[in-house]
């Protein structure tokens, strides 16, 4: 950064686009996993949850971001389509940050 006083730390960062569900990695070999706008086209919920948590390294981080079912009907009634929303078989739908929760804990997360 210009005008910064910080040194410049050399880091290792690798971008991987792969199946959620079968990832294809050794068991406790990754640092850090990010999953942007992604979770709520994955087919296999629990599979990518606990494929993630497997290949984590202990104290390892997963950032993610994703949309609430509340999302959508509001999108949807600001482009002037009120009750339509994606495809169910498209999209899972995540009712509440608990939902989510509850699902990284089956995954293996505490």
């Amino acid at each position: 950064r210009r005008g910064s006083n910080m040194t410049p730390v050399s880091t290792s960062l690798d971008l991987v686009r792969l199946d959620v569900g079968q990832i294809p990695m050794q068991t406790e070999s990754v640092d850090c996993m990010h999953a942007g706008a992604a979770m709520h086209c994955w087919p296999d919920l629990d599979a990518a949850a606990s494929e993630i948590y497997r290949v984590l390294k202990p104290g390892g981080r997963y950032f993610a971001t994703t949309f609430l079912s509340g999302y959508f009907a509001t999108l949807s009634a600001m482009d002037g389509q009120a009750g339509t929303a994606p495809s169910r078989q498209a999209f899972q739908y995540f009712e509440s940050i608990d939902t989510l929760r509850d699902l990284l804990v089956r995954g293996g997360f505490a």
